[in-house]
């Protein structure tokens, strides 16, 4: 039944990255990620704070792989 939920299970290997990346290294992320942004859509597509959003998941992921979980993400 397709109730419009989505559930993504991020891989460890990423889920790993994530818990040890840099502050530089996620900042360099975030950058390409805007930049990916403007490129195919034009401008920005999102008033979100990109660095804030990744370094958040960063944490997330920390924990996860700190109480041995996986890291998900999920939409309605």
């Amino acid at each position: 039944m397709n109730d419009g939920v989505e559930v993504f299970a991020l891989p460890q290997r990423l889920t790993r990255a994530l818990t040890n990346a840099s502050s530089a290294e996620l900042e360099e992320l975030a950058g390409r990620w805007t930049t990916r942004l403007r490129c195919e859509d034009g401008d920005d597509m999102t008033d979100d704070d990109l660095l804030a959003i990744l370094q958040g998941v960063a944490r997330l992921a920390a924990y996860a792989v700190n109480t041995g979980d996986g890291l998900y993400s999920w939409s309605f």
